[in-house]
């Protein structure tokens, strides 16, 4: 089943969990993906939500093999989509699982904090308690000066939950993407303790 087909099809029968009928758009997939120097130390970026890999494929892509990945999806059959479409390598792993346990997960590789989160969850639309659920383990995995980046679909107001949870944290960027369905905002936060 082509990608596009596959997300129509979860979008419309997993809303809540899915968030969209469309994948993300390759340009919000640039403006969110980390940027990495070819002279900067290891990195370990975290993707929540990495749904069918345009994200994952441009993170991948900017990936050295010094730095690590780990990306998480609670839907089994977009995962699939995304094992299927990126090179496995043995600094990339994808987990079947919720956003929530990625401190357990990340515990399993010997790995108590990381540089970057990347996360397209659809925060708008997921029940509170998970929404701050998650945002907690964001806290609690990513390291002091480390960046917090999500997308926001500009048509939503903005979600109070990530700057009451998130207060050790101070927004450093914004960037409004026309080029997706639908247009969305990409927010760059930094931890500052």
């Amino acid at each position: 089943m082509l990608k596009e087909n596959i997300f129509l099809k979860e979008g419309l029968s997993n809303f809540r969990t899915v968030g969209s009928i469309c994948s993300t758009s390759r340009f919000v997939a640039k403006a969110i993906a980390p940027i990495i120097k070819p002279n900067d130390l290891s990195k370990i970026i975290v993707e929540l939500g990495v749904g069918t890999g345009n994200v994952t494929k441009e993170i991948v892509k900017r990936l050295r093999p010094i730095d690590y990945f780990f990306g998480v999806d609670s839907n089994r059959n977009l995962l699939e989509v995304c094992r299927n479409n990126i090179c496995s390598a043995g600094n990339i792993n994808l987990e079947h699982s919720d956003a929530q346990n990625i401190p357990a997960l990340l515990l399993r590789y010997g790995i108590k904090e990381v540089d970057e989160v990347v996360c397209t969850i659809p925060f708008r639309i997921l029940p509170k308690e998970d929404v701050e659920g998650i945002l907690r383990q964001v806290d609690n995995i990513l390291k002091a000066g480390g960046y917090f980046k999500f997308i926001r679909y500009t048509f939503a107001p903005e979600n109070k939950m990530i700057k009451k949870v998130l207060s050790n944290f101070k927004v450093v960027g914004k960037e409004i993407i026309v080029r997706n369905i639908p247009p969305a905002e990409v927010v760059k936060m930094a931890k500052m303790s």
